[in-house]
Formats: C-alpha cells, sequence, structure tokens
C-alpha cells in the first residue's frame, strides 16, 4: 500500500521564510506521485489534535515547524500506527538535529521519502505531556517562557541565550526533592534538573551529551544552586557538553524521575511551556513511537 503522508505546517515558524517552504513541499510531493495532504495550523496546541485524528488516516505524519511544533505532534500521535517525520524550518530544531536531519528541505524531503525508520522513547509527564526530546525543570523552564519575546529578532541559540541572560538576573533559586526510579537522591535549592531523552535542547544547549532516544533511559542532568556570576562564567560549556567537569553539576539514569517542591515550579517540554506544578512525575516510555532519521 502506498504511504500517504499528512503534513502539519506551523505557519509561524521558520524566522521569517513565510511559506516558501510549503509550496517546496506541495512540488516534492507532486513530482514523486505521493498520496499527501497538507494543512496549516492557526493557533497554539491544534497541531496536537490534528495528529490525532489523521494518524489513523495516514501513514506518516510530518511536523513542519520547529521543536514545539514536534512536541504537539507527537502529542497526537502516541499509540497510533503512524509514522512521524520531521521537517525542520523552526527556530529550534534540537532534536531534529539528533535524527540526522540537516535543516536543508531539499536533504530532508528526500530523507523522509528514504529514510530509514526507527524506534525511540517517549517521555510522559504527570499522565498528561508526552516529550521526545527533553523536560527541564527550574531555570530552563523560566528561560523558555521568555524565549518567544527574542524570536522576532533571532533564532534558535541566539534567542534562548537572551531568555537565559534575562532568567539569570531575576530567577529565585527553588528547593526541590529528587526521586530517581524509587530511591531518593537529595533535596536541596538548586538551578534546575533537566530530564533528557535527547542530547540538547535551547537551540544548541548540550545537556545531555551521553543521552540515547532508544536505550529505555533518561539522562538526568541537575545542576545546584550557584552564583549568577558562576552560572554566567560556565555557560558556554553547557553549548560544548563540557559542563559535565564542573563539581556543581550531576548527571543519572533513571527510568522514573519525581520531583516535588513546596513551591510552584516554571518547567518546559520540548520548550513547550508548562503548567505551574510543585510535583512532577516523569516516566520512561521505551520506543514509543516510530520515526524517520537520516542515515
Amino acid at each position: 500500500m502506498d504511504k500517504k503522508y499528512y503534513f502539519i505546517v506551523n505557519p509561524k515558524a521558520g524566522e521569517g521564510r513565510k511559506l516558501s517552504h510549503l509550496s517546496e513541499i506541495q512540488s516534492f510531493c507532486q513530482e514523486h506521485n505521493l498520496k499527501y495532504e497538507t494543512v496549516l495550523t492557526k493557533q497554539p496546541k491544534e497541531a496536537t489534535n490534528l495528529a490525532r485524528k489523521a494518524a489513523h488516516q495516514f501513514q506518516v505524519i510530518v511536523a513542519v515547524g520547529g521543536d514545539g511544533t514536534v512536541n504537539e505532534v507527537v502529542n497526537g500521535m502516541v499509540d497510533s500506527p503512524a509514522i512521524l517525520g520531521i521537517l525542520p524550518i523552526g527556530s529550534g530544531n534540537d532534536f531534529a538535529k539528533e535524527i540526522g536531519l540537516s535543516r536543508n528541505l531539499k536533504k530532508d524531503l528526500k530523507i523522509l521519502l528514504e529514510g530509514q525508520t526507527k524506534e525511540v522513547d517517549v517521555g510522559l509527564a504527570n499522565s498528561q505531556y508526552y516529550f521526545i526530546n527533553g523536560l527541564g525543570v527550574g531555570f530552563d523552564g523560566e528561560a523558555a517562557s521568555r524565549v518567544r519575546q527574542f524570536t522576532k529578532y533571532f533564532g534558535g541559540y541566539p534567542a534562548y541565550l537572551m531568555a537565559v541572560l534575562r532568567t539569570l538576573a531575576t530567577y529565585k533559586f527553588r528547593k526541590v526533592k529528587i526521586t530517581l526510579d524509587q530511591e531518593h537522591i537529595m533535596e536541596q535549592r538548586i538551578l534546575l534538573i533537566a530530564t533528557c531523552n535527547g542530547k540538547a535542547y535551547g537551540g544548541g544547549f548540550n545537556v545531555a551529551p551521553s543521552a540515547k532516544i532508544d536505550d529505555g533511559l533518561f539522562t538526568v542532568c541537575l545542576v545546584d544552586k550557584v552564583s549568577r556570576l558562576y552560572a554566567l562564567r560556565h555557560l558556554p560549556k553547557f553549548t560544548k557538553g563540557t559542563h559535565l567537569k564542573l563539581p556543581e553539576v550531576h548527571t543519572y539514569t533513571a527510568r522514573n524521575v519525581i520531583i516535588e517542591s513546596d513551591d510552584e515550579l516554571p518547567s518546559q517540554a520540548d520548550g513547550e511551556i508548562l503548567p505551574l506544578n510543585n510535583r512532577f512525575s516523569i516516566k520512561i516510555l521505551p520506543r514509543k513511537i516510530e520515526i524517520i532519521v537520516g542515515k
């Protein structure tokens, strides 16, 4: 049976490229005689509902946008037989890089047609929010809420960097209790805790360089409370993955992560802002979704 492709396009993604990529996608599909439909999202979270409705009618659901668009589509596709494809045109495309995509639309369209598929893990937070790349609680959750202030001026890493610098100036360190696989790890004030499936987020922050998307485990990166000056001085290490050598940075692997606090904590999943919460119960769902990957 010929595959049918359903392209869910975020028209606000692409850093000013407008919709030039849409005509390129349509031309490619017509040239290769593909059965396809395209739809443009009109509001946040719409991609989830579109993916959910299409997942039993189309063999391949393609997220056309950044990490946030991918997150919305994943939340609509879990437990369906459909395969996930990604065309990365957003301001942040960390997961696309993880699976060997290039951000060159012609090359990525060819991968969509000819690429291999792979079953990868998915995270689930509070029995409600799926994520495929990573979930951050604390500092990066607050920084993520500020990113959109800067994406109209910058894309990807520069926008996230500006949000990080703004957040550093005002961030309130919260005390948290962290439990990994039912074993209590610590209770203290932290800068952030990142529960990672993929290696990087935030447009290029290499938070968990040892993470693998198909090993059935999270890589958890915990950063102790540090001075703002210290955090600023060592910020470049997070882009290179050399922050792991710092004594205030701790990494673990776990299948289940529980984060608790007396405070309402900011958080983000694949760059999407989650509601404030004082408890996060996060579990890994091994090889939960099939995706098209580059070689």
